[in-house]
């Protein structure tokens, strides 16, 4: 190899492992956030939850269960995704082109690898979890025994490498109208190919399947392409970085540089109801800041998504269960009251600051009020007249959590007014 190629391998190695540690040490320090809030806890009993309807559910397969079109579903949803890390930074078309052959050989194609190995490991795990109830549904039981199982995980976890593949190649079309037919084409034979081989006969299946991968791949050969395609991969990589923020901004008000205050005129005129006087500055500063600010819009998600689980669920059990879960963690989100940052102008306010942090508990008691009651009779409303003193034991406690415990823990002191 000669000296400069060695030298510019080096370096791009080196580039990509600093920016990929760069991005873990970013991110990694809210994580703490995400284990206090308990949802490390709660995936794990929905997963837990989860494992125990699928073992009741194959115990006792439901003889119109469509198991062949659900499996489909799920493998070529697994097989068709295919996300790529490359850490392509705005900058990187001006001072990395004149190295775009390194870039791609060096930089991009150890992406794509290891984009490919997900996807194959992906789509075979998932059609492993598929397999227990395959070969016991009704449906789906005399298609199972035709077929050799084995054979068909190699072929799934080859299409979900293929599928990554196609995914880049699909990155270097030049033009976004060819770019979308060939996605289309790509995830239609994904799902005709992977509902014929677990549903049709074996061998036209198979035939079926290769034949519809080999022309799709023919046909990434028409578009113009670019070897590295900079702008499409920068995009992405913003995507990836507001997804992991957006996520993240579930637990705590993260600072960004994107973030920006939010309109959101269905709730921004409650504060506006406040008597216009100086002792209710700070209820309403804190207030519209809070409304209008992440973790509003956080705590709005997660409320959200307790209610759907609990509209999922319909067991009362699980309902309450789901209850106590939502209303830990949405009080934990309301202690980022006592940490917001307020715009720099409300600093020069003449306005008394030991009435901050009490403004701010008063902010989250409300806030926390209103999600209890809301969520409580979500959960109770279907069971108003069987569920005993359960019911009012269960609200009475996430009043005392959301309006007594969480508001007392915001309005205490943080460092910084400790220091003034």
């Amino acid at each position: 190899m000669p000296d400069g190629i060695g030298q510019e391998r080096r370096f791009l190695l080196s580039l990509k492992r600093t920016r990929a540690a760069a991005f873990r040490s970013e991110v990694f320090p809210y994580f703490r956030y995400v284990a206090q809030s308990g949802f490390g806890l709660l995936v794990s009993a929905a997963l837990f939850t989860l494992i125990i309807g699928y073992a009741n559910l194959l115990r006792d397969v439901p003889p119109d269960l469509p198991a062949g079109l659900a499996g489909a579903a799920a493998i070529a949803l697994a097989a068709i995704g295919s996300p790529m890390r490359t850490y392509i930074q705005p900058a990187d078309p001006v001072f990395l082109l004149p190295m775009e052959n390194s870039v791609y050989r060096d930089y991009v194609r150890p992406a794509l690898a290891a984009s490919m190995r997900a996807g194959a490991i992906r789509t075979l795990a998932v059609f492993a979890v598929f397999v227990p109830l395959y070969i016991r549904a009704p449906m789906t039981e005399e298609a199972a025994s035709g077929r050799p199982l084995w054979l068909l995980g190699i072929t799934f976890a080859a299409m979900g490498a293929w599928n990554a593949y196609g995914g880049w190649r699909e990155r270097q079309a030049a033009w976004a109208v060819p770019r979308g037919w060939l996605r289309s084409a790509r995830y239609a034979a994904t799902l005709l190919s992977v509902w014929g081989l677990l549903n049709g006969s074996p061998l036209p299946a198979w035939g079926l399947a290769i034949g519809l991968l080999t022309l799709v791949g023919l046909a990434w050969r028409w578009p113009r392409r670019q070897q590295v395609p900079w702008e499409r991969l920068i995009k992405e990589e913003e995507t990836t970085r507001r997804r992991w923020y957006r996520f993240l901004g579930w637990f705590v008000d993260v600072p960004s540089q994107e973030s920006k205050p939010t309109r959101r005129r269905w709730a921004a005129w409650l504060p506006d109801r406040l008597p216009l006087d100086r002792g209710r500055a700070w209820l309403y500063v804190y207030g519209k800041t809070f409304i209008r600010g992440e973790t509003f819009g956080a705590f709005v998600r997660w409320y959200t998504v307790m209610a759907l689980v609990i509209a999922a669920a319909d067991h009362p059990a699980a309902d309450w269960i789901a209850y106590g879960a939502g209303i830990f963690i949405g009080g934990i989100q309301l202690t980022e009251l006592g940490r917001l940052k307020l715009a720099g102008s409300v600093e020069t306010l003449p306005l008394d600051r030991g009435k901050r942090n009490r403004a701010a508990a008063g902010i989250a008691r409300a806030a926390g009020m209103a999600g209890a009651v809301l969520l409580w009779l979500f959960a109770a409303v279907p069971y108003v007249g069987s569920m005993g003193w359960i019911g009012p034991a269960l609200l009475a406690a996430g009043l005392v959590w959301n309006a007594w415990i969480i508001p007392r823990r915001v309005a205490k002191p943080g460092d910084e007014d400790e220091e003034e």
